[in-house]
């Protein structure tokens, strides 16, 4: 059963774990978005979702619009939680906040993931002009729709839609403000996955993702768009898996 905390919730616990897995979701999204995953994960590996302000379960707390304060947010929520063998793997805007929280983490000398998963996400990011606008009223919603990763029956509801464009429209907003630095690699490895027929993130973007580590683990494409994950949530993870070590059973 999953269980609680003020940053994630524990979608799959383990009693000891050999390897912590946390998924940071996209634009839009939630801590559900990785929900499937605990049914594919081995042994001895614990699936941590984070969850960040503006969602169920913190939907009374305002939804970041500043990369950098997000990431500083996230340092001080889960840092304390961020030791032993972890994973950091991150969709769209999950894995552009993994990635900034990376260098972060390693700018205050804290341990460091023993893997960085980054999925549909190229590192100096996505072009402001396939990204909906939030500040464009008559555009924002059917752009949603064109993209995908929103529930058909969200827009079919009216209010349910209302209640939930403040939170996207941040996330976007966060996204569209989101500036590549150029600082030196990570020195932890880096895996990239997208579909082989994103038109938001192109899959030859996700290429530059080997000059921001030592370690470049290579980019993995699977048929699909920008949320190819939906559909291939397994063959996603035993990737993952076997790129963070061996030594986890199955």
């Amino acid at each position: 059963m999953a269980r609680s905390h003020p940053w994630y919730l524990v979608l799959r616990r383990c009693p000891d774990p050999r390897l912590t897995l946390y998924g940071l979701h996209c634009a839009g999204g939630g801590p559900s978005m990785f929900r499937t995953w605990a049914d594919h994960l081995p042994e001895g590996v614990e699936l941590r979702a984070v969850r960040l302000p503006g969602r169920p379960g913190r939907h009374r707390e305002e939804p970041f619009t500043d990369v950098d304060r997000a990431v500083e947010a996230l340092l001080d929520g889960l840092g304390p939680e961020l030791g032993g063998r972890y994973v950091l793997a991150g969709h769209s805007m999950g894995a552009m906040l993994a990635y900034r929280l990376t260098h972060e983490l390693r700018r205050r000398g804290a341990p460091l993931p023993v893997l960085l998963a980054v999925m549909s996400w190229p590192p100096r990011g996505a072009a402001r002009r396939v990204m909906p606008d939030p500040d464009d009223d008559t555009a924002f919603a059917s752009d949603l729709r064109r993209i995908g990763g929103v529930p058909d029956e969200l827009f079919a509801d009216p209010v349910m839609l209302e209640r939930s464009l403040p939170v996207v429209r941040a996330d976007f907003r966060l996204c569209r403000g989101y500036a590549y630095r150029a600082v030196a690699p990570l020195d932890v490895p880096v895996i990239a996955f997208n579909g082989d027929a994103d038109t938001v993130t192109p899959p030859g973007t996700l290429r530059d993702w080997h000059a921001e580590t030592t370690d470049f683990r290579g980019l993995h494409l699977f048929p699909g768009g920008h949320f190819f994950l939906n559909d291939h949530a397994p063959a996603l993870i035993d990737l993952i898996v076997e790129a963070a070590g061996h030594a986890v059973p199955r």
